[in-house]
């Protein structure tokens, strides 16, 4: 292939992917919004950042949501890498984007690991990230997939365990770091 070619075919494929993403904004306008799937995604967004303001460590809370901030970065790029292969979907979601899951990775999952990081801090870390692990990928996720809003295609939960007990490790990791001090 030259490099024309290849410039032809990703134009193409820009265009499959442009129809594609046409498909799912009219599945979730015309077939999923406002059903109490959606709702619950909706709340899966909210509720989660409504505990998180109330509870907060305040004197810590930038130290933590950071970590908090690097874990949900880290896993859009991850989770956009598993949508785009066809690892899993999302049918139902707040937001019609096909590589994007507001309720479970940029809420959920990201409150739940600050609130570890902040309740207990000098308690095992690897025992923290087990727990974080274990309720995320056996409980989180099927519970998701029982009622549409995740989809498991070419993936196991035991895949999804290790990332997230890594993620908890890594956001435990970085928040015990001493840049944090304040600037002159």
């Amino acid at each position: 292939m030259t490099y024309q070619e290849g410039l032809n075919q990703i134009d193409r494929a820009t265009q499959e992917l442009t129809k594609s993403n046409k498909l799912i904004v009219e599945a979730i306008t015309d077939a999923f919004l406002f059903t109490w799937q959606w709702w619950i995604a909706v709340a899966l967004i909210v509720v989660p950042w409504t505990i998180w303001v109330i509870y907060r460590k305040r004197e810590s809370s930038a130290r933590i949501f950071s970590a908090g901030l690097m874990v949900m970065v880290l896993s859009e790029i991850l989770d956009t890498f598993g949508v785009s292969f066809g690892k899993w979907a999302y049918p139902v979601k707040v937001v019609p984007v096909a590589t994007i899951n507001f309720s479970f990775r940029l809420s959920v999952l990201p409150v739940i690991l600050m609130l570890f990081l902040q309740f207990k801090p000098r308690f095992n870390p690897l025992i923290k990230a087990i727990l974080y692990g274990g309720l995320g990928a056996y409980v989180g996720m099927p519970v998701l997939a029982m009622i549409d809003l995740y989809k498991k295609i070419d993936w196991t939960y035991t895949y999804s365990f290790f990332i997230l007990t890594s993620s908890y490790l890594l956001a435990h990791w970085f928040s015990k770091r001493e840049s944090f001090e304040k600037f002159n």
